[in-house]
């Protein structure tokens, strides 16, 4: 009788647990082939029903800011077979008469068929047997018969044995000459290898050569970029100059035609002022004979008194005539003389400013041609220099070139060669796992057989077969999902794996689910408010294979708090379900599995706001 029992469990973090726990049992009976149906009447399988123990331990949520919690479930199969207390076919007859006729009839026709196999082995190995004798007779035969027929054997091949020795001498004379050859070569060998390392140190110091002559180059560039930059800065110089003597002579010109115009002026004005003169001489003339008209007229007055008057008056009038006439000539004389002193005087300035100036120009411009001019020589030899050292370059880096394409078609044959020896490394190395694979199952089936016929002969029947050949064991924890049953099958002893699984956060967002395949890693949102995962990202460490894997939220994206919407999942490459809007992982087809994973989740400043750690223990 074997009884299952499977057991679902559904666990959340607030309300009740709901356990569901569905058992099936189901009793064999088999009896022997041997010794008829009298004997199977006889024969008492008892298994002992499989025990299933569940120790779970659940804590609430915890305070905000934090939350964590453990879990463990250990679920343990066993098989045991032995003598069934007396009341055990009472309790069969209670299941049903025709569920135990049919279950011993299965039995039976499952033991006849071990039956006839193991007969076939038997048949096997006596005819292996019967085999192995032939031989070893056939062995003791040859024994018997190998001292007749040694001496015509060796009348057979002396003959052949004479030409080998005379083979051998020559063989021996041959090697003697290739001795002699092989050292030759090996002297030429090895003066090729000095003279290979002497193109070697060549080379290289060809190569220093070359890196020397190219900084000789770069320095000569630079040095004529500098003499380039210097000749058109003194060339800009040159042009500078050139407008100002041209801006100067065309001052001296107009300098020149201003004197010329200002000596016509200064002509004209003496003439003015001559005819002015001569203009006042005749002016004062007629004033003069005016004034002795008058003063007939006033010596013809018949009075005293008039004469005295007219002649007083007239006096008077003819002095303030005459001080205002040599006030207004003294004024003009004064403005004509201060205006061509002042003009004398800027002419004569200018024009000694001007002669220096010019004679400056003409000093720079006769030093700037001489500069120039060796400037300009030194360039064509610098040229011709630089010519002369690009031919050296060009003609190093076409050598360069040709090592080069040398060495890498060397390297792609030895990439070539290392690529064969790979491919039938990989080949020796699939063919030796086929074989141990090959080599495994045939141990097993061996050590199989062996508990068969061991069983057979104590007729015992299947009880040691079993208890020693299946031994199943699992102990899991899980958190708000189902995992599937592990069942690690053995010849001898018993393995079970602890898994535990520890989660913190610091804040309402929190790890609250990784797929154990690798699928999809969940959050949940246990504040009151959404809480943006705008460039927050995912890290994921496998501690047994020491790889990372990494899934960066991307812009906009955001964590509901509101009921039903608080949880998204982030799932791997080519696992999202059809319709679903969650987030999905470009990079990776899965976030890995193994024993010991770490999950944690940073936010945009790296700071650490969430862990998932999963840890895995096995013993046996």
């Amino acid at each position: 009788m074997t009884e299952v029992t499977r057991t679902k469990r559904t666990l959340v973090s607030e309300g009740p647990v709901e356990t569901t726990t569905t058992r099936k049992t189901t009793t064999y009976s088999s009896s022997g082939g041997y010794e008829g149906d009298d004997l199977s009447s006889l024969y008492k399988s008892s298994m002992s029903p499989r025990t299933t123990v569940i120790t779970r331990s659940a804590y609430g949520s915890a305070p905000r800011g934090g939350s964590g919690y453990n879990m463990e479930r250990s679920v343990s199969y066993g098989y045991n077979y032995g003598a069934a207390p007396a009341g055990a076919y009472s309790s069969v007859v209670g299941v049903g008469v025709n569920q135990v006729k049919g279950n011993r009839a299965q039995e039976k026709k499952d033991m006849q068929d071990l039956n006839e196999r193991l007969a076939g082995y038997i048949e096997k190995v006596r005819f292996l047997e019967a085999q192995n004798r032939k031989l070893a007779s056939e062995l003791e035969q040859l024994k018997t018969k190998w001292g007749k027929a040694t001496a015509d054997i060796k009348a057979m091949y002396q003959k052949e044995l004479d030409e080998a020795r005379k083979l051998l001498d020559n063989s021996e004379k041959e090697k003697a000459a290739l001795q002699i050859k092989v050292s030759t070569l090996e002297q030429s060998i090895e003066e090729l290898r000095q003279k290979y390392a002497e193109a070697l140190q060549l080379h290289e110091s060809d190569k220093e050569t070359i890196d020397r002559q190219n900084q000789q180059l770069s320095d000569y560039e630079a040095e004529l970029g500098l003499l380039r930059r210097r000749v058109g800065s003194l060339e800009d110089d040159k042009a500078r100059d050139k407008k100002e003597i041209k801006r100067l002579t065309d001052a001296l010109n107009k300098a020149r035609i201003d004197l010329d115009n200002e000596t016509l002026n200064h002509i004209d004005a003496e003439n003015r002022r001559q005819t002015l003169e001569e203009e006042l001489e005749f002016l004062k003339a007629i004033h003069e004979q005016e004034c002795k008209e008058l003063a007939c007229l006033a010596y013809r007055d018949p009075t005293q008194e008039n004469r005295e008057f007219w002649k007083n008056e007239m006096a008077q009038c003819l002095r303030e005539i005459q001080e205002a006439y040599d006030e207004k000539v003294n004024s003009i004389r004064g403005e004509m003389e201060t205006f061509y002193n002042l003009k004398v005087s800027e002419f004569k300035t200018g024009s000694a400013k001007q002669g220096m100036e010019a004679q400056h120009s003409k000093e720079e411009s006769k030093r700037l041609r001489s500069t120039t001019q060796e400037l300009r020589a030194r360039v064509a030899d610098l040229e011709i220099r630089n010519a002369q050292l690009e031919k050296e370059l060009e003609l190093l880096r076409r050598e360069y070139e040709e090592k080069q394409r040398e060495w890498e078609i060397e390297g792609n044959e030895l990439k070539s060669e290392l690529v064969k020896l790979r491919a039938e490394m990989e080949g020796m190395l699939k063919e030796l796992q086929d074989i141990m694979d090959i080599k495994l199952s045939l141990e097993l089936e061996i050590a199989a057989y062996r508990k068969l016929l061991e069983g057979e002969e104590n007729r015992h029947g299947l009880k040691q077969v079993v208890e020693q050949w299946i031994t199943t064991g699992q102990e899991q924890s899980s958190i708000d999902y189902d995992t599937d049953m592990k069942v690690s099958q053995v010849v001898k002893g018993e393995m079970s794996a602890k898994t535990t699984y520890q989660r913190s956060a610091k804040g309402p967002v929190s790890i609250s689910e990784c797929s154990p395949d690798g699928k999809y890693v969940a959050l949940e949102n246990t504040g009151k408010k959404d809480e943006p995962l705008d460039g927050w990202f995912i890290k994921r460490y496998l501690e047994d294979t020491k790889k990372e894997i990494k899934f960066t939220f991307p812009k906009g994206a955001v964590i509901s708090s509101r009921p039903g919407q608080k949880a998204i999942k982030v799932w791997a490459r080519g696992s999202r379900p059809a319709g679903s809007d969650d987030f999905e992982m470009q990079d990776n087809n899965t976030f890995g599995v193994g024993a010991n994973i770490k999950t944690t989740l940073h936010n945009v400043n790296g700071e650490e706001k969430a862990t998932h750690q999963q840890r895995t223990l096995y013993t046996s």
